[in-house]
C-alpha cells in the first residue's frame, strides 16, 4: 500500500494508551523472516492474546469515527489497524495442525481480497493485480490446503469488475525458494503430453492471449475438463505442483508463452 501522509483522528488520552498497549511489542525490529520466524515460536496462547489485542484497537478506532477534515485520516487509521489485526489473526492459527494451517489460508486469501476490494472502493481506481494463478483463479486450485482464493472472493465481491488472467508457459526458467528457504533459479523442460502447456503449446501462435470467455465451440469441451498444469508458487516444488483444474471454471482470459526467463535478482 503506498505510503500516505495524514493526520490521525483526535482521541482522548485514555484511548491513545488503550492503544498504544494493544500494539505493544509488535514492531518489526528485525527482517521480515526473522520476525515471522520469531512470532510464530510463541505459544499459541501468546498469539492468540496479541490477536485479542489488535482487534480491541480496530474497535476502539471505530468507536470514535473522524469528521469533517479527520473522516479521510481516521479511515485510513482503521484500515492499517485492520491490516495489524489482519496479520495477529493470521498468526494465531494453530500452524502444526494441518486443519489449522488450511484455515490459516483460507483467512490469508479473504483479508488479501478485502484490502483489494477496500483500496478500490476507497479510490475509483482500476487495479492491477499482481499474484500466483492459484490466488488470483476464480476456483482454488489445491481446495485441501487452500479452500477458497483470493480471486473466489473478489469475483463474489466485484462480479463481473473483477478479471482473472492466468499465465501459462511451456519451459523455461523462474525464480522460486528452494526447501531449503533460499531463493534460487529453477529451469524446467518441455511440458508433458497430456497437460494443458502442452496442449497450448501446440497452437499455431508461439505466445498469445486467448479470453476463455469466448472461446469457440471446437475448444469449449476441452477447456471445460479437468487437465494438468504447472502450479508454481513462491516455494518450488511447493504445495499440490501438478493440480488438475478446469480452465474455463478457473480464468476468464489466459496468456500463454512458449517460453520464460527468470528475472535477475538484485544483489
Amino acid at each position: 500500500m503506498p505510503r500516505r501522509t495524514q493526520r490521525l483522528p483526535n482521541t482522548t488520552r485514555n484511548d491513545s494508551r488503550s492503544d498504544l498497549y494493544s500494539h505493544r511489542g509488535l514492531r518489526p525490529a528485525t527482517d521480515a523472516e526473522t520476525y515471522v520466524n520469531a512470532y510464530l515460536a510463541k505459544p499459541l496462547a501468546e498469539r492468540k492474546e496479541l490477536a485479542e489485542r489488535t482487534g480491541r484497537a480496530v474497535d476502539l478506532l471505530k468507536q470514535r469515527p473522524g469528521t469533517g477534515a479527520d473522516a479521510d485520516a481516521h479511515a485510513w487509521a482503521v484500515q492499517h489497524a485492520t491490516a495489524i489485526h489482519q496479520m495477529t489473526t493470521l498468526f494465531a492459527f494453530d500452524w502444526d495442525d494441518p486443519q489449522g494451517i488450511s484455515d490459516a489460508m483460507l483467512h490469508r486469501d479473504r483479508i488479501m481480497a478485502e484490502n483489494v476490494a477496500w483500496w478500490q472502493q476507497r479510490t475509483g481506481d482500476k487495479i492491477l493485480l499482481a499474484a500466483h494463478n492459484g490466488h488470483i483463479a476464480l476456483k482454488t486450485y489445491a481446495p485441501g490446503s487452500y479452500p477458497k482464493v483470493q480471486g473466489e472472493f473478489l469475483r463474489e465481491r466485484l462480479g463481473g469488475g473483477y478479471l482473472s488472467v492466468g499465465l501459462t508457459f511451456d519451459r523455461g526458467s523462474f525464480n522460486a525458494s528452494g526447501q531449503d528457504g533460499g531463493v534460487r533459479r529453477f529451469t524446467v523442460g518441455p511440458a508433458a503430453p497430456g497437460t494443458t502447456e502442452h496442449t497450448l503449446d501446440r497452437v499455431r501462435h508461439r505466445d498469445f492471449v486467448v479470453d476463455l470467455r469466448n472461446a469457440p465451440a471446437a475448444a469449449r469441451t476441452w477447456l471445460a475438463a479437468p487437465h494438468t498444469v504447472k502450479n508454481i508458487g513462491a516455494t518450488y516444488p511447493g504445495i499440490a505442483d501438478a493440480p488438475q483444474i478446469r480452465l474455463a471454471e478457473s480464468h476468464d482470459v489466459v496468456i500463454h508463452l512458449q517460453r520464460v526467463r527468470a528475472a535477475r535478482m538484485l544483489k
